[in-house]
């Protein structure tokens, strides 16, 4: 199982927490994703073979929320978003029925695809 993290998604959502959640947090929030842990969410843009993630979160820090982009097949998980429970943009609404967090998801998949097309990721073991 591998974990990847975009250029883009590093930058735009897990620098600012990593504080907070740790790469090894992350990795362990990964792997409970892979084996089916986690909350299946809608996805606004479908991706072929692919699934929507969220778990929740929490270190000495807070508590927050996570989301990966689940390609079982592949067994590979891609980090989408990270958030602090109590975000001022998001807020615990983590739905594509929030119109902000709707923004957002489809920002973050269009930079996925994007860094992933040009080789702009790294890839992490579980």
């Amino acid at each position: 199982m591998k974990l990847i993290i975009t250029d883009s998604i590093r930058e735009t959502e897990f620098q600012s927490l990593q504080k907070i959640f740790s790469l090894e947090i992350v990795k362990v929030a990964a792997r409970k994703a892979m084996v089916g842990l986690g909350e299946n969410i809608k996805n606004s843009s479908k991706i072929p073979a692919t699934c929507l993630e969220k778990l929740y979160l929490t270190s000495s820090g807070g508590s927050g929320r996570i989301i990966f982009l689940l390609r079982i097949e592949a067994e590979k998980s891609v980090l989408v978003m990270i958030r602090m429970k109590n975000d001022k943009q998001i807020g615990a609404n983590m739905t594509v029925k929030n119109p902000k967090f709707k923004r957002v998801l489809d920002r973050n998949l269009d930079l996925i695809l994007s860094d992933l097309e040009n080789a702009h990721f790294e890839e992490y073991e579980l």
